[in-house]
């Protein structure tokens, strides 16, 4: 029997309902559906063919169940089981949508009722996820598990009506343009809606030109928009160890587990790495440990440095136990002075409070310290064996913009106090107060920061790292525009005490929307020549993955606020 919408309401409207209720029926009765899971299905020209049990429709073809949507140029729908074929029609896809996610492509097959199926050509979105040009299979989270899709622990973080994906020979990117500026290509990919996204060693394109292929799993958190990590490789001139190749990035990613490896190769020093894991027991504690073989300056040689601990976070308190052998240590106690040197921690012990609100626009925390450290005393003979206990807070002020008209001339405030006690037979105490006070501007296209920090200390620590001095100094940070991708940022570095520039930093960077290269270069104490001086140059690529989380590639690059950073051309 064929029906045309057009002509039956006209000729025969008994003919058409009674053909689309016995299909109904005979679904339900098959199945025993509840009235809230019925199937309905709508189209320009319906064919049922009784003795197959099979339905043709052509033409704006809607089939609804519950929360999940089909439409399609040309469906076959098989009564007995529910299966759904949909196939695409010159520019018309096909379109799967539940709830507020969509798949599109060239061909389904699924199942309305067990809610698994396949799309060929498939294009979807994943919040801000882009996935596209692969093929998708789909089913409810415990045929997934069945499937080996999932791992048993990540059953109980997805809701039970949504649908688990996974993906062959696919594209991920986050990138809004309508040609991608970069883009992951995977041969699989596992989607865990509102949880995370898992590639399979992905090679990684940008203009479409491979960049390079990340040798492991990479993990996309949808939750927290956040990635695992990237494994890549970098080139480096150091002062200390000569021009060398890095690799690094993740060995294992998993929920409870994470593994990351660090290996390098210098001019002067060989070889260098670094393994380092932490393992989540609970919500509130985590165990983590690592293990290395690196060269410090302080000692001139290279050896093993291991190092564990415990960390706590619950309801906004925090708290480490850590115990180190050996520790490279490196610390910018201000502009053109890091220290460098050797450091036992058995063990140390922080604990912070929540932040909290104690005026308009403020808040505040609280520290407490204890540990018993091995290090070198300030005197640089003699090695020194502390106990050390304390107290401390941190407070911080935002402001809105004095320029509220035109969003300008934005203030800050930081400060922090840290009180200090030590066994030692002589320089038993210290006292530090940190401020810093600042104005963020724009003059024309121009950006600007300009900052003050000063720091007041009372009496000394006996050991080299913790010992620190007085400090006045003013930091100018400026952006220059040059075009629509080029940018250059430069910030400087002025001592009042010892009246001379500490230290400049300048940032290149080419910004192509959806990711941005940054060429970085620091000179400390650019007007004296000094060994102790921590000269470098490095390159870091930022993909903007996430508005809040960025996936940047840059070793120690990345450890610094770099001075695109600071005015913005890189957010």
């Amino acid at each position: 029997m064929t029906y045309n919408r057009a002509d039956v309401w006209v000729k025969n409207v008994n003919v058409i309902l009674f053909s689309i209720f016995f299909l109904f029926l005979s679904c339900a009765a098959t199945y025993a559906q509840s009235p809230s899971s019925q199937i309905t299905l709508e189209a320009d020209r319906v064919v049922y063919f009784e003795p197959e049990g099979r339905a043709q429709a052509e033409g704006n073809v809607t089939i609804r169940r519950e929360d999940i949507t089909l439409n399609a140029p040309y469906v076959e729908y098989l009564v007995e089981n529910s299966m759904v074929f949909a196939e695409s029609k010159a520019e018309e896809q096909v379109v799967l949508i539940w709830g507020d996610r969509t798949l599109r492509g060239s061909r389904l097959e699924y199942n309305l009722v067990t809610k698994e199926g396949t799309m060929q050509d498939a294009s979807g979105q994943e919040g801000p996820v882009y996935i596209y040009d692969g093929n998708v299979s789909v089913a409810p989270p415990k045929a997934a598990l069945a499937k080996g899709w999932l791992a048993k622990g990540d059953i109980k973080k997805v809701k039970e009506d949504t649908h688990i994906a996974v993906w062959e020979n696919a594209n991920y990117t986050t990138c809004d343009a309508p040609k991608p500026h970069y883009n992951l290509y995977t041969t699989k990919m596992t989607v865990i809606p509102d949880n995370k996204v898992i590639l399979r060693r992905p090679k990684v394109y940008l203009d479409g030109k491979l960049f390079y292929t990340y040798p492991f799993n990479y993990e996309i958190s949808l939750k927290d928009k956040k990635t695992s990590g990237s494994f890549v490789y970098q080139f480096k001139d150091d002062s200390d160890r000569g021009t060398g190749i890095m690799a690094y990035g993740p060995v294992i990613s998993e929920d409870r587990l994470s593994v990351y490896a660090h290996v390098a190769y210098w001019t002067e020093m060989n070889e260098e790495w670094m393994i380092s894991g932490s393992y989540n027991l609970n919500d509130q504690w985590d165990l983590f440990a690592s293990a290395a073989y690196t060269y410090n300056s302080d000692e001139d040689e290279k050896r093993y440095r291991p190092g564990w601990g415990a960390s706590y976070h619950n309801q906004g308190f925090s708290g480490r136990v850590y115990w180190s052998q050996a520790e490279s240590v490196s610390i910018e106690k201000e502009a053109g002075v890091t220290y460098k040197g050797v450091l036992w921690r058995s063990p140390e012990v922080e604990l912070f409070t929540p932040w909290i609100n104690i005026a308009s626009d403020t808040r505040s925390r609280l520290a407490l310290y204890w540990g018993h450290y091995e290090a070198m005393g300030i005197s640089g003979t003699q090695e020194a064996s502390v106990d050390r206990w304390g107290y401390g807070f941190e407070a911080s002020q935002s402001f809105k913009p004095l320029d509220k008209k035109n969003n300008n001339f934005t203030p800050f405030i930081w400060a922090q106090y840290q009180n200090f006690r030590y066994d030692a037979k002589r320089l038993k105490r210290q006292e530090i107060i940190d401020a810093v006070y600042g104005l963020r501007y724009r003059i024309g296209d121009f950006p600007m920061v300009t900052s003050y920090g000063q720091r007041w200390t009372t009496g000394n620590s006996p050991m080299s790292w913790d010992d620190y001095d007085d400090r006045r100094e003013i930091y100018q940070t400026v952006g220059i525009p040059l075009g629509s991708r080029w940018k250059v940022a430069v910030r400087a570095a002025y001592d009042f005490m010892d009246e001379h520039l500490d230290e400049v930093v300048g940032s290149l960077v080419y910004d192509e929307h959806c990711y941005a290269w940054e060429l970085i270069y620091r000179d400390e104490r650019p007007m004296y020549y000094s060994d102790d001086e921590d000269d470098w140059i490095g390159l870091r690529l930022v993909i903007k993955a996430f508005p809040e989380t960025k996936i940047t590639f840059g070793g120690e690059v990345e450890t610094i606020t770099s001075p695109a950073q600071e005015v913005g051309f890189i957010k």
